[in-house]
């Protein structure tokens, strides 16, 4: 949700299939990086690019990526452990007031 927070209907379908997986599955034990490697290597479940589909993204990264000009999640990718689009850098993000970030105004 934190990569894809710009698309509520991809949200809605990331959702569905990590539920159907679930009903299929409901006696399957799977340590952390066995589920890791399940959904990034054998599953489909996010259409992002590979590189920002396993980049960790932090609360602070999140933000910044909230505040960022004509997000488009579809565009971005990692290169060199740098969060950019494919064309170029993100455009400097909006700065909120540190109470409506707080608050989670915009």
């Amino acid at each position: 949700m934190r990569k894809c927070f710009d698309k509520t209907e991809r949200i809605g379908d990331h959702a569905a299939k990590l539920d159907e997986f679930a009903r299929k599955n409901p006696g399957l034990k799977l340590t952390h990086r066995d589920f890791l490697d399940l959904f990034n290597n054998e599953m489909t479940v996010c259409t992002l690019s590979d590189s920002f589909k396993r980049k960790m993204v932090g609360w602070k990264l999140f933000t910044i990526l909230q505040d960022t000009p004509g997000y488009n999640g579809d565009e971005v990718v990692v290169e060199n452990g740098v969060v950019k689009t494919k064309t170029g850098f993100l455009e400097k993000p909006v700065s909120r007031c540190e109470i409506c970030r707080r608050c989670g105004l915009h």
